[in-house]
């Protein structure tokens, strides 16, 4: 038992020292939080803004219970405190009024570092006023209005009693706070801390905020996280969701419990300008994460007596957001996959990454370049050697191999440069006079910081004795026209269309949207001509339509009837992911949009076409609980069906963004190569298995 408090308290170091380095980082003012820490590690842009979610939405639920019990005797009661600062915070900027009594409570080795950080601290000292140590056998630091008590939480009666001891009083109007704290309880002993609260305050509001939606791929990657720290969330497999918080508070002597995940809360505290304020502080390319974790961490407001729905009634914070076109997820039907692991080589381990597909009848081969992942030392960072995943035999599903393409002549050239991110690879549909293969890669960026590829490289794959090999296309493209490329980007589309002309001698790449250096969205479209006699490369912008898409990065785009790219999702300038479905015709040059119902949000998804058919895979939303699996759209109709994804494997979690897919085996099939993203804090991810979507199951 000492031990796995130990490591609950841990966690308690590494919240302060994060929330530190989001304050130092200027998301959020708290001129306290650095007397608990020794030093302030700096974190990542990812972890700054889940922990400013965080701290705004328990700031604000404080705040909201403050100002609502305005001009009256009340106690604030914290389980679990840490090193918490709020007491401080609030107390500086006047929220706290001389009737406000605040306790915090926590294990007696957290508490006793506590204390010793206040008595190291003037300023601390200052807010709290004369105090005493360890009163009337209860360990702990008592002043008048602040009060640090050590208890455990599974001890109820050493809790109540300790708490009377302090001066709580059990019939004031009160706000319990759990802020990541009972979620490492056994469920049994949280439960009852949240029964013998409803059943001990006359009025009150328990105030929670913790993990939620333990089962779909990065719920697994966050319960494992946990687990590997020997703090695991015992309780969360129990209280999956939304719904079964508020059932888990209702039917433990509560009146009413709202709820809310951390991404609706910061959508409603934060204002649209300080949204876009706090995104943009730091270069910062990760929002798939940023949003599954605000969907997958939750706030709960229960509440009794004359505190009932206090929170929606004084702070005119919304019920929870609800999508009234999308039907319920468990209506929707499942789709069913197979997870490939190769038969011989190397395990396909990347995200971000880009791909492109050759065969014959024979088989096929898909190219994979850039991206991030593991090395052979089992370092992450991107990864400059290009992967091949061939599949030679003939009949469809045949086993898969992966390896390392040892021959690419040209990549050392200045201006290649293979190692990147979040950029385009598409096939064209001519060959070179030498009858190989080409493929365009455009775009990307090696950081947020700095962005490669503004002019495309092409390339030339052609089969070697031991496998593809790969050269880069010589192109008497002036030195003039690369100085004048359009503003470098990534996350945007790429796709190679055709003019209906008899003889074809150059290749058509529609690039559409993507983000650049300086957070800028785009909603540009460029149309890049590729002669395929010599590779030349030009460019020219198409000019813009009155009814066209909005600026968008992280959509899909995929070919339809060889003449028409259909644009899907994406995220928009407010970061909010787009539903809908736009069509661009390059023979008229003209965009127009499919109404299409039922469609998710979605962005950071791929797409593709057979037939009339237009298979959207994955992505991300900002829906708790309704994150996307694969949306089948007939675009003659145009209508949809939305399929969830399979149950989760928790020794092999699929998260089905930063990945790609291609259409094989005589367009009856797709497969998803890689995918995964740095997950918050809880580690980085990697889709260890191909997957293999049997197109037939649609039909």
């Amino acid at each position: 038992m000492k031990k796995s408090k130990a490591r609950v308290q841990g966690t308690n170091d590494f919240n302060t020292v994060s929330k530190c380095s989001m304050v130092k980082n200027g998301y959020f003012r708290d001129d306290y939080i650095h007397h608990f820490v020794i030093k302030c590690s700096r974190r990542t842009p990812l972890i700054h803004l889940g922990y400013y979610m965080r701290v705004l939405t328990v700031d604000f639920a404080l705040r909201s219970f403050l100002d609502a019990t305005s001009g009256q005797p009340t106690q604030i009661i914290s389980c679990g405190a840490g090193f918490d600062t709020s007491f401080f915070r609030l107390s500086f900027i006047g929220s706290i009024h001389q009737d406000v009594c605040f306790y915090e409570v926590d294990f007696t080795e957290v508490v006793d570092r506590k204390v010793e950080c206040i008595l190291g601290s003037e300023s601390l000292q200052e807010c709290i006023g004369p105090f005493e140590v360890n009163e009337n056998g209860v360990r702990g630091l008592f002043g008048s209005q602040y009060r640090l008590i050590a208890s455990d939480l599974q001890a109820l009666d050493e809790l109540e009693s300790n708490l009377m001891q302090a001066g709580a009083a059990f019939s004031l109007p009160t706000l319990l706070l759990a802020e990541c704290a009972i979620c490492y309880m056994d469920e049994a002993s949280s439960s009852s801390l949240i029964q013998w609260a409803a059943s001990s305050f006359e009025d009150a509001t328990f105030v929670t905020y913790e993990q939620i939606h333990p089962d779909d791929g990065f719920g697994i990657v966050m319960q494992k996280h946990f687990e590997s720290m020997n703090s695991p969330l015992l309780s969360l497999t129990k209280f999956p969701d939304l719904d079964s918080q508020e059932h888990r508070y209702v039917s433990r002597g509560w009146s009413s419990c709202s709820v809310w995940t951390a991404f609706e809360m910061f959508r409603q505290v934060a204002s649209p300008d300080e949204r876009l304020k706090v995104v943009n502080l730091e270069p910062f390319d990760e929002m798939e994460e940023w949003h599954l974790e605000g969907c997958h961490f939750a706030l709960m407001v229960a509440s009794k007596g004359c505190l009932t729905d206090w929170l929606r009634k004084f702070a005119d914070v919304p019920p929870r957001l609800t999508d009234s076109v999308v039907s319920d997820p468990i209506n929707k039907p499942q789709v069913q996959w197979e997870l490939l692991e190769p038969e011989s080589g190397r395990a396909v381990c990347r995200f971000a990454h880009g791909t492109a597909m050759f065969g014959d009848k024979n088989g096929f081969e898909i190219l994979i370049v850039g991206g991030f992942g593991p090395s052979e030392n089992s370092l992450h960072g991107r990864r400059h050697e290009v992967l091949y995943i061939q599949n030679r035999n003939q009949d469809a599903g045949g086993p898969l191999t992966c390896r390392r393409i040892v021959d690419v002549e040209g990549v050392l050239l200045e201006n290649v440069k293979l190692g990147v991110l979040h950029h385009t690879c598409t096939r064209l549909s001519l060959r070179g006079p030498d009858g190989l293969t080409r493929v365009m890669v455009y775009g990307g960026r090696h950081s947020p910081r700095r962005a490669v590829n503004a002019w495309p490289i092409i390339l030339s794959v052609f089969r070697g004795e031991t496998g593809p090999r790969m050269t880069v296309a010589s192109s008497d493209t002036a030195a003039t026209c690369w100085n004048n490329a359009p503003v470098p980007r990534w996350r945007h589309s790429s796709v190679c269309l055709k003019y209906p002309t008899p003889a074809p001698i150059q290749d058509y790449v529609v690039v559409f949207g993507g983000r650049t250096l300086d957070f800028k969205v785009l909603g540009d479209l460029l149309v890049w001509t590729i002669r395929a006699s010599d590779a030349s490369i030009s460019c020219r912008e198409v000019p813009h339509q009155r009814d066209r898409p909005s600026a968008r990065f992280s959509h899909s785009a995929a070919v339809w009837d060889e003449k028409t790219m259909v644009v899907t999702g994406g995220l928009g300038e407010d970061m909010l992911p787009h539903r809908d479905i736009w069509c661009f015709s390059l023979e008229e040059e003209t965009w127009h949009e499919l109404d299409i119902a039922g469609m998710l949000p979605r962005y950071c998804h791929t797409s593709a076409v057979c037939g009339d058919h237009l298979f959207l895979i994955g992505g991300v939303n900002t829906l708790p609980g309704n994150q996307p699996g694969v949306c089948v759209v007939d675009l003659s109709a145009p209508s949809c069906i939305e399929y969830a994804l399979p149950d989760q494997n928790p020794a092999c979690p699929i998260m089905l963004h930063n990945h790609t897919s291609e259409v094989v085996d005589d367009e009856t099939a797709i497969l998803v190569v890689g995918g995964g993203g740095n997950c918050f804090s809880f580690g980085t991810a990697f889709n260890s298995r191909v997957i293999r979507i049997d197109l037939r199951q649609f039909r």
